[in-house]
């Protein structure tokens, strides 16, 4: 019996590592009429050692420096590296892409796969998300923002870097979002999974957030959650990883719904980045068989279907995704945006004007497709 293949012909097969791509010429692709293409999620590596001149000096023996360690740009403490072995092997597949750390040369690849505007994660910040030195976290957040405001200057427009922001004090968020604000930024993250001092485990459900949660509503910004937090070391490491890497929003979607969030802050606005979009229909399905089934012992109380926060109130992104694209009258035209990933392994960098015509093969609206690849992003970023 044959096996029938998931995406046989999928743009992805036989691709080079990203050190190793070239941008893809436009050919034959024809973009409808005014669409301004918008990558939602691409990536930048820190070569520049920006935290320890910029610390203060009674924490600088504590700051981490950047170390170039073997073409993966990683952070040392003390001298010791913050990544396992699998997470600097990962590193080492992309990192050294020029334009990942060269805004000169990075603008040529963006004009070449024509990309206008990019919304830019750092790579290998996440080593922070859970540090267990909070004054040290709060200060590296800082910088790294100060830091992300500084390479929008150098390509206006063009470059939007993505902030951070105190989420472990929840008193203290509205403080830490103006200080984001004032420097630019149009948006900003916090982890998929949140911890306080010492490792320990925050709940974003927990009424003790609900000041962070109104901060982040009163803002106007939209918030994003991104994939990355997943790295294991041993027999099948790599591949185990980043399979749960590319899954997880379960979890937080759950935790917005069923957690009374959205119902406490509705004008919350969420982006999901970096997990396709395949994920959405069968956990919509799921939220509404539990909402018919056990909605009358939820506590708290849901004052919608999960289906309508979905469709009010997130967002999420993709690269190539076929079987998502085929879902999309579920999920919606006006909830997800395309992104480039640049210059991940997964990214398009190199496939870009394939994926592009990829997406228009499957959405048949020209309407949607400039949605798509850049509108809803133009709006939902204030670009």
């Amino acid at each position: 019996m044959g096996i029938a293949l998931v995406n046989k012909n999928s743009i992805y097969n036989g691709i080079a590592t990203p050190r190793e791509r070239t941008s893809e010429h436009r050919g034959r692709v024809n973009l409808p009429s005014g669409t301004v293409v918008v990558s939602a999620d691409n990536h930048w590596s820190f070569v520049d050692d920006i935290f320890y001149e910029r610390f203060p000096a009674h924490l600088r023996d504590r700051a981490p420096r950047a170390v170039n360690d073997d073409g993966a740009f990683i952070f040392h403490v003390d001298g010791k590296s913050l990544f396992t072995r699998t997470v600097s092997n990962i590193l080492r597949t992309h990192d050294s892409v020029p334009g990942n750390h060269r805004m000169e040369q990075r603008i040529k690849d963006m004009d070449a796969e024509g990309v206008r505007k990019e919304i830019v994660f750092g790579n290998a910040i996440g080593a922070f998300y859970a540090y267990p030195d909070l004054e040290v976290r709060e200060w590296v957040f800082r910088i790294y923002n100060q830091y992300m405001s500084e390479l929008q200057q150098q390509a206006p427009g063009r470059f939007y870097g993505v902030g951070l922001i105190n989420y472990w004090e929840p008193e203290r968020t509205a403080e830490s979002i103006a200080e984001l604000k004032k420097l630019g930024l149009k948006t900003f993250l916090i982890p998929m999974n949140p911890y306080g001092a010492e490792r320990k485990s925050l709940s974003y459900g927990d009424e003790s957030m609900n000041p962070m949660w109104q901060a982040i509503e009163d803002s106007g910004m939209p918030l994003c959650f991104h994939v990355g937090e997943f790295a294991l070391d041993g027999p099948g490491g790599v591949g185990l990883g980043l399979f749960q890497t590319f899954g997880p929003f379960r979890k937080n979607f759950g935790e917005l719904v069923f957690a009374g969030i959205f119902d406490r802050h509705p004008n919350l606005r969420v982006v999901f980045v970096e997990a396709d979009l395949n994920w959405i229909p069968g956990a919509l399905q799921n939220a509404e068989v539990l909402y018919e089934v056990y909605n009358k012992i939820f506590e708290p109380q849901l004052k919608h279907r999960p289906s309508y926060y979905w469709h009010n109130n997130c967002y999420a992104t993709f690269m190539s995704d076929p079987i998502g694209l085929k879902m999309l009258d579920i999920i919606g035209a006006d909830r997800v945006m395309w992104t480039q990933d640049y210059p991940h392994p997964e990214s398009l960098y190199g496939c870009n004007w394939s994926a592009i015509q990829e997406l228009m093969d499957h959405v048949p609206s020209e309407d949607d497709v400039r949605k798509i690849l850049g509108g809803t992003a133009l709006e939902l970023f204030n670009l």
